[in-house]
């Protein structure tokens, strides 16, 4: 019923209440792809409305955002990690794309397991995840556009992905919706990573003797079950015990990054990310283990406010312990820098009337 009324331009309650999960695209019986329908409808409201201000620090376009904001708080380590990944020439047999969630996250590769991976790309190369999910599709285009420039005369065999969001986009979305095209192969990094470990070119020595619950992030339900199947084996390479969420996988929760797509309100946010926390809690284990450095933070920055839920930590500081290597998770200190950001640079501008369009911004 609600999407015969977005087909015939009827007023439905899904644009005010879709948390922009993806997950309808993956229940769909006829493959009809219903998600793309809602971000159109979107996009429609942003060509007539624009954004409202407050979104403006929660654009990727923006020189100052939440995530670039982080950097200057960052080890001097981190930081020079970005610095050469944005200075290292895209080519190799095996290329990373980073990505804006490792790139707020930098620790997560800095491991011996991406030894002989050529790790390449900065801020201005976002694969436009955040733009699709709100339904800006004009900026994705160009994201596509842009990409596709640049990847046009790089030598590239594999690209690997650590984000399952910036893999879908460079997978499925960009090329299939967007007209992007590239030449090399892609391919998610915890797959990897396990047909290294099953072929014992790397060595998880070190077990990890935790029993935790996996979040399942909006993407990976979308690319299928290997991406899921593929990180729960990785984890119990490295000794984890896996307890399942009563709603996992395919009907797992969002951790409600996407969820301020439809309001552009950070209280969007906070409320599907603690709905999600209050799954993975009733597990009833001492971690929960995600993929997503998008759901890391999202966990974490909510974890600072609703702080009753158990720890989150990375797939891959996971493997890096049991690499007998440090597995330091700095989430929870990015959360709360990012939640000082945003209520210094955000809410000054919560209540403003005015709007804007990501052309005029970026000139």
């Amino acid at each position: 019923m609600e999407k015969k009324k977005l087909l015939e331009g009827e007023k439905s309650r899904v644009l005010d209440q879709c948390i922009s999960c993806y997950a309808c695209n993956a229940f769909c019986p006829h493959d009809c792809h219903p998600y793309e329908l809602i971000l159109f409808k979107r996009f429609n409201r942003y060509r007539e409305k624009g954004l409202p201000l407050r979104a403006e620090y929660l654009m990727p376009s923006s020189e100052s955002n939440f995530r670039t904001d982080l950097v200057p708080k960052m080890s001097g380590r981190e930081r020079e990690l970005i610095n050469k990944w944005q200075e290292t020439p895209p080519e190799g047999e095996l290329v990373l794309y980073p990505g804006c969630n490792i790139l707020a996250l930098p620790h997560l590769l800095d491991a011996s397991f991406m030894e002989g991976i050529t790790i390449a790309g900065g801020w201005e190369l976002c694969c436009g995840e955040m733009y699709f999910r709100m339904g800006l599709l004009d900026e994705v285009k160009r994201r596509a556009g842009k990409l596709t420039e640049y990847y046009r005369d790089k030598k590239i065999g594999t690209m690997l992905f650590s984000c399952t969001a910036c893999l879908n986009m460079f997978a499925n979305v960009l090329p299939h919706q967007f007209g992007a095209r590239f030449k090399f192969e892609t391919k998610y990094l915890g797959t990897y990573l396990l047909e290294q470990v099953e072929a014992g070119r790397i060595r998880l020595e070190t077990k990890i003797d935790k029993t935790v619950t996996v979040h399942d992030s909006c993407h990976a339900r979308i690319l299928g079950a290997d991406v899921m199947d593929d990180s729960r084996r990785l984890l119990e390479k490295g000794g984890a015990r896996i307890v399942e969420m009563e709603l996992n996988r395919e009907e797992g929760l969002c951790c409600g990054a996407a969820a301020g797509g439809k309001r552009y309100n950070p209280f969007d946010i906070l409320f599907a990310s603690a709905r999600a926390l209050k799954e993975g809690r009733k597990a009833g284990t001492e971690e929960i283990a995600l993929y997503c450095g998008g759901c890391q933070l999202a966990f974490s920055l909510c974890g600072l406010i609703i702080p009753s839920r158990p720890p989150v930590r990375h797939m891959l500081e996971y493997v890096k312990v049991a690499c007998g290597e440090e597995g330091s998770s700095p989430a929870r200190t990015r959360a709360a820098e990012m939640l000082f950001n945003i209520l210094a640079k955000l809410f000054p501008t919560y209540l403003s009337s005015r709007r804007f369009w990501i052309a005029d911004q970026s000139g």
